[in-house]
């Protein structure tokens, strides 16, 4: 297969993992495909849960850099100082800790795609040594004199509305008009209600197998309700509505049935009083649900469990870490230990 044939291959296959059929989806997925190939800033704007990080791949997978690295950093995760120091490397000395010289995230993205994932995330400090590196391709990591080339595309990311960021000075006007080249807007989910038995399904062969069941049939009075729902988490709470659903149901058709505290929260109602004392309708407790559930079924086994739930052995160990530090629900917390 020649490079352009597999660069090909691939940017279909990235194109599928986006499931859906609305005329929004279908949209935006036309635009990333006719400004993949060229050299343009991309600014993917949406909502938390709506794909934006699956958008980010196609571009990459499409553009001629497909071949190359492509490099993700969610400015979002870390302060400031960590951020630089992820960015541009650090030299060795350059602060305590820093044993050793280390590249940083625009160097090992050089000749390929660099992700900045929720860029509006940035301080000021920052925002200005962006816009340096990206007009003239260079920088020194931490704590050195080196003038290092880098030869990068940017495609950013954002929850918010930049515009609103910039009129508000909290984000660089002059770096903003850099990063967007080119704007792709993501709609949400309550948008494109559309394409719900389409995720359901896609979200079905991803975990069906995992939790064991097999799946024949949606619940249509599930369907109705997901339509309905405003999807605050969009995709990603979709995706979580669906494995909690494959984990504590059983049967071949995947419903909603006896997940009374799920229905109540999508529908948007309150807790019913004296249904559960830990049961405060947030997408975190019926994470906290299919968790325990997991670990029932594998007999506490959390490698396996982790596999079941479709998250990381280290994930799993880390919410379970943070369960046993909040004091609500306290009962949960000493359930897990």
């Amino acid at each position: 297969m020649t490079d352009k044939a597999r660069q090909s291959t691939q940017h279909q296959r990235d194109a599928h993992e986006l499931v859906g059929r609305s005329q929004r989806l279908l949209e935006a997925v036309r635009q990333a495909t006719r400004v993949a190939p060229t050299t343009a800033p991309v600014l993917i704007c949406g909502e938390s849960g709506t794909g934006k990080e699956l958008f980010a791949t196609l571009l990459h997978s499409g553009s001629r850099r497909a071949d190359g690295p492509c490099v993700r950093v969610n400015c979002a995760a870390l302060s400031e100082s960590l951020l630089e120091s992820e960015l541009f490397g650090h030299e060795r000395g350059a602060f305590t800790g820093a044993v050793m010289q280390r590249k940083g995230k625009f160097e090992l993205a050089d000749g390929g795609t660099l992700l900045l994932d929720e860029i509006a995330e940035t301080g000021p400090r920052l925002q200005a040594e962006l816009l340096r590196v990206l007009e003239q391709q260079n920088f020194e990591r931490v704590g050195g004199s080196e003038t290092v080339r880098t030869d990068v595309r940017v495609i950013s990311t954002t929850n918010r509305d930049l515009t609103a960021e910039v009129a508000a000075k909290r984000f660089r006007r002059d770096l903003y008009y850099r990063i967007s080249g080119v704007k792709l807007c993501l709609p949400p989910l309550r948008e494109r209600t559309e394409d719900i038995p389409l995720l359901a399904w896609h979200f079905i062969d991803m975990y069906a197998e995992e939790v064991g069941r097999e799946i024949s049939e949606l619940d249509p009075e599930m369907i109705t309700l997901l339509s309905r729902c405003p999807w605050p988490g969009n995709i990603r709470q979709l995706r979580n509505v669906v494995r909690t659903a494959l984990i504590l149901g059983d049967g071949p058709v995947l419903s909603l049935e006896g997940l009374s505290a799920m229905t109540d929260e999508l529908a948007g109602r309150e807790a019913h009083p004296g249904r559960m004392e830990t049961e405060d309708l947030k997408l975190r407790d019926l994470e906290r649900r299919a968790i325990l559930e997991a670990l029932r079924r594998t007999e506490r086994n959390q490698v396996k469990a982790a596999r079941m739930l479709g998250i990381t052995d280290r994930t799993l160990r880390e919410k379970l870490r943070r369960y046993k530090q909040e004091k609500k629900p306290a009962a949960m917390a000493g359930e897990m230990t």
